[in-house]
């Protein structure tokens, strides 16, 4: 299993300064990847309910800081040498699929093949609005989107005409170093999301799921794409979760994965191996930088299935 970090490029950290410190450690500590969300403009008034917290309550407001990810994955690019670059997740309908091709292409190129596209629907529906997006076809608005980046990165002038776009008599120069493209990793866990990942993905990239939770993606994943004639080899099954690591282990039934004392940790990375989960990243629980430099190194000392 390979580990990355959850960079805070939103709320109080989220300063290049603060970034560029943590992407240094994550990289000296051996960790393989950073990854960075992304948002745009929280509305002042938010209505849509944040699908990864029960009270439905988005943490962040419209004056906390937010750094584009695009950009700020770039510059990180420049003061790195080894980790992967990713984005979890890359909301694809925010922006024009060749914009996008373009600007990602690039990103593969100047960091010299370590980009991993994490690609996204979306949630928050005054957001669409602000960008002029359509919320209700985002759906299929990424799996366009998503034929269009893997033909704008691999063929020369492609010509493809969809629902939603027209992109024809184009090419994408340079294109990106890795081949065929820098894989793309897609997530959620409804039927069309898990299609999504096995038929256009090159791995599935959950939140939040427990170890039972991925075992049964993985299952259904592996369903599908055998049923399309595709293998699971080079297949990632990843996932982004919070770390809490506590001096005494953590009791009661509130308790989630990765939160507890070391030995609980451990025992939880074994049940996430054994589920078939190849890539976790992690999302340290820190108030201040030094917490979450102490969260990064003593996840690092520990040992790992």
């Amino acid at each position: 299993m390979q580990y990355g970090v959850i960079l805070p490029n939103v709320g109080p950290m989220a300063r290049i300064d603060v970034l560029a410190q943590i992407a240094g450690e994550v990289e000296a500590l051996g960790y393989r990847g950073i990854f960075l969300s992304d948002h745009i403009a929280i509305p002042v008034d938010l209505r849509s309910a944040y699908p990864y917290r029960s009270d439905g309550r988005f943490p962040l407001n419209s004056e906390d800081l937010i750094l584009e990810p695009v950009t700020t994955l770039s510059y990180l690019a420049a003061v790195t040498e080894s980790v992967h670059l990713g984005f979890s997740v890359l909301v694809l309908p925010y922006r024009h699929p060749v914009l996008n091709a373009k600007m990602l292409a690039t990103l593969d190129v100047i960091s010299r093949g370590r980009l991993i596209v994490g690609a996204g629907l979306g949630w928050m529906a005054e957001e669409f609005v602000a960008l002029d997006a359509d919320f209700d076809a985002r759906g299929s608005v990424t799996d366009e989107h998503i034929a269009i980046l893997r033909a704008l990165w691999s063929q020369p002038g492609p010509v493809i005409s969809g629902p939603q776009y027209d992109v024809s008599g184009v090419s994408i120069s340079p294109r990106p170093v890795q081949d065929p493209h820098p894989p793309i990793w897609t997530g959620g866990v409804s039927a069309p999301a898990l299609r999504r990942a096995a038929n256009l993905g090159d791995g599935w990239h959950g939140v939040r799921q427990s170890p039972d939770d991925v075992a049964r993606v993985a299952g259904r994943i592996a369903e599908l794409r055998a049923g399309a004639g595709r293998v699971m080899d080079g297949y990632e099954i990843s996932l982004r979760a919070g770390l809490d690591i506590t001096d005494a282990p953590f009791g009661g039934e509130g308790r989630t994965p990765l939160r507890g004392s070391s030995d609980q940790i451990c025992a939880d990375l074994v049940d996430y191996a054994d589920a078939g989960l190849t890539y976790l990243v992690l999302e340290p629980r820190a108030e201040s930088l030094e917490q979450f430099l102490q969260q990064l190194k003593r996840f690092s000392e520990l040992p790992k299935p």
